[in-house]
């Protein structure tokens, strides 16, 4: 196996979800070894923030990176983009605190990574092996993780509302089914949250087009790309 990186580059613009900042991502090729980072540019001395379980600074609605001083908000569903295409190494070059949302999915980042194109290049890439299973509870959620041939996720979800209930979905997790049944589905919310997420400094970008949001009773925006877009 050969490691992967990006053949060209690629840009990306928009707001950021939780700090309401417009930002300009670049994504391009990196060279073998150096795994995926993010670089500030409009930070002095222009520093990088590595893709690293290490570097996670913040869990609250969103994943955040952080090294030293410099930070980079929600980094999630570029993240996700990215391992679904097997990248192992990229820099991901960005003049403020956060991604932009675009419209809550992982496609657009998707649709980046296709501009950019993918090439291998020498080096072996890293494979993480689970060798026995484990459990990992944290307030309402329970993660089992157990050895596979592959990657493959099974998400259940129940909340008590009318057009969520209980959901759940498996998927063994390639470039091509990544595509098809996962990238298009956004991040949703609920309406009753926002103003006590904002007041901690969350959700300052959040706009009804980037997100599914749902009231007490039903869907607030638009309509759902499928019946199960929450799990």
């Amino acid at each position: 196996m050969a490691r992967r990186t990006l053949a060209g580059t690629a840009s990306v613009a928009g707001t950021g979800l939780h700090t309401g900042a417009k930002t300009t991502v670049h994504l391009g090729p990196a060279a073998s070894g150096s795994g995926i980072r993010f670089q500030r540019t409009d930070l002095p001395g222009t520093p990088f923030v590595a893709a690293r379980v290490a570097q996670v600074e913040a869990t609250e609605r969103r994943t955040g990176l952080a090294d030293g001083n410099a930070a980079v908000q929600t980094v999630e569903h570029l993240l996700a983009a990215l391992f679904s295409q097997q990248i192992d190494d990229a820099l991901i070059t960005i003049d403020g605190p956060e991604p932009p949302i675009l419209d809550g999915s992982f496609q657009p980042w998707l649709e980046a990574i296709d501009t950019a194109g993918i090439r291998e290049q020498d080096g072996d890439p890293v494979v993480i092996r689970v060798t026995g299973p484990f459990t990992v509870e944290e307030g309402d959620a329970r993660y089992v993780v157990a050895p596979a041939s592959g990657f493959q996720v099974t998400g259940t979800i129940e909340w008590d509302h009318p057009v969520i209930g209980r959901q759940s979905l498996s998927v063994t997790v390639t470039p091509e089914s990544f595509r098809r049944d996962i990238a298009p589905a956004r991040t949703f919310g609920f309406v009753h949250e926002v103003a006590a997420l904002q007041a901690r400094g969350l959700l300052q970008g959040a706009t009804p087009d980037v997100a599914v949001v749902l009231s007490e009773s039903g869907i607030a925006t638009g309509a759902l790309r499928w019946p199960d877009e929450f799990v």
